[in-house]
């Protein structure tokens, strides 16, 4: 996957999250499957252009903020928080593991 499909594919999911819509909701309001957004999503396909237009209308940002490395950035954030969070839990739940035995 190059950096264009991942900076597509982090914007696509970032502006969705920021909408709190599912994948199943905004496949709906860009006339798509849930099945094709997470495929998008997931650096796995690579839509055309008037898909990606629809995408944008149905976030309600330009077609060009898509492509933004900026929330790449903020992508990026998100993700290693995410990954910090599920880390401490393991971590914590481990460790209640071994003090209930």
């Amino acid at each position: 996957m190059d950096n264009l499909q991942i900076c597509l594919a982090s914007n696509i999911k970032y502006y969705r999250k920021q909408l709190h819509l599912s994948q199943e909701k905004l496949a709906e309001k860009a006339n798509a499957s849930a099945n094709y957004i997470a495929l998008i999503e997931n650096g796995k396909y690579f839509p055309s252009l008037p898909m990606i237009q629809q995408i944008a209308k149905a976030l309600n940002v330009e077609t060009l903020d898509l492509f933004d490395r900026k929330a790449l950035q903020f992508q990026n954030i998100e993700i290693i928080k995410a990954e910090i969070i599920e880390n401490i839990t393991k971590v914590v739940n481990t460790a209640f593991d071994k003090k209930r035995d």
